[in-house]
């Protein structure tokens, strides 16, 4: 894997077991901050489900494999647009802080993974193309 992605994927594993922490141990921090209001249930189900993730991305940032790193990349990126668009709406319905840093900061991930992801495509191609290369060789 780049080195782009993996720094991407430690920061996202940061940021994640962050939230997580906040939203299971306190999540008035953040609910009564959001668009959505203080429901501290459903605050904690998503430091649940944040933490249910975090062995997949850790697992991709340990283990290269290409299949599997597309498959967590497109996952990251659709689950970034879903909660970066979430947040927006909410932004845009009731301008707040809390909203707009959400919406900000996963279309930036969703951006850096694209980036990412077509940094080891081309990674990849060159590898190919250069065992090729010293397949017809020998």
């Amino acid at each position: 894997m780049n080195k782009f992605l993996r720094v991407t994927f430690i920061l996202l594993i940061l940021a994640m077991l962050g939230a997580a922490m906040i939203q299971i141990f306190q999540p008035q921090l953040l609910g009564n901050e959001s668009i959505y209001g203080l429901a501290p249930y459903w605050q904690r189900e998503i430091g649940f489900w944040n933490l249910a993730i975090l062995p997949l991305v850790i697992a991709a940032n340990m283990k290269y494999d290409w299949f599997y790193l597309r498959m967590t990349l497109l996952a990251l990126i659709l689950g970034g647009l879903g909660f970066g668009t979430n947040h927006l709406l909410g932004y845009l319905e009731k301008a707040n802080q809390a909203n707009l840093l959400g919406w900000i900061a996963n279309y930036l991930l969703v951006f850096c993974w694209i980036i990412g992801w077509g940094l080891e495509y081309r990674k990849r191609q060159k590898s190919d193309e250069t065992t090729v290369q010293i397949g017809s060789f020998l």
